[in-house]
């Protein structure tokens, strides 16, 4: 008897231990992009791509140090994970751009963390110059990047752009319970 209790202690505080951890998805392939060399010198991948398209060095090198680095409060994910659930997002960035590389990395720790698969991000990169091959920005009226709209039953509910007016992680937080929350350029 005494074992078995301590066998299943032992079982929830190893389920407990593991509540700050990213869930792990089926790995995508990279989609087939379009690609150029942007002004200084680097990768500029544009239109319909997903997250297997930034598995190459280049890309890692600014995206993998603010993934890990991002502070992530305790219990934060258990809070957050139902709230997320019925939850799509269409992610605009520019590979190129230096606030997409500053912030992207925060973004899917916080997306991994409440287990939103990868199915339910649409990412779109576009140029430079603010455009892609089909416009796809245009319809969401896209300006600044990144830009992480959060969508339900087809509607979007609110966004991030560019910088968090707070940190990344209490943006979040508001934008998921439905506070008020009004982005970085939100009155221009």
């Amino acid at each position: 008897m005494k074992k078995s209790i301590l066998s299943i202690y032992f079982i929830l505080l190893i389920i407990g231990c593991k509540n700050q951890e990213p869930q792990k998805t089926t790995p995508q392939k990279p989609l087939e992009v379009e690609s150029l060399i942007g002004e200084e010198g680097e990768t500029v991948i544009l239109g319909y791509m997903n997250r297997a398209n930034l598995n190459t060095p280049e890309f890692q090198a600014w995206f993998q140090p603010e993934y890990d680095n991002i502070k992530i409060p305790e219990g934060w994910a258990e809070e957050f994970k139902p709230l997320a659930k019925n939850l799509e997002f269409k992610l605009f960035l520019g590979t190129w751009c230096g606030d997409t590389q500053r912030e992207l990395g925060g973004m899917f720790k916080l997306l991994d963390l409440m287990g939103v698969s990868q199915d339910k991000i649409e990412m779109y990169s576009i140029s430079e110059a603010k455009d892609s091959p089909l416009g796809y920005e245009k319809e969401y009226d896209i300006l600044n990047i990144p830009t992480l709209i959060f969508m339900e039953n087809g509607k979007e509910i609110n966004r991030f752009v560019e910088f968090p007016v707070v940190n990344l992680v209490d943006d979040f937080s508001k934008i998921l319970k439905k506070q008020p929350y009004e982005n970085s350029y939100a009155d221009f």
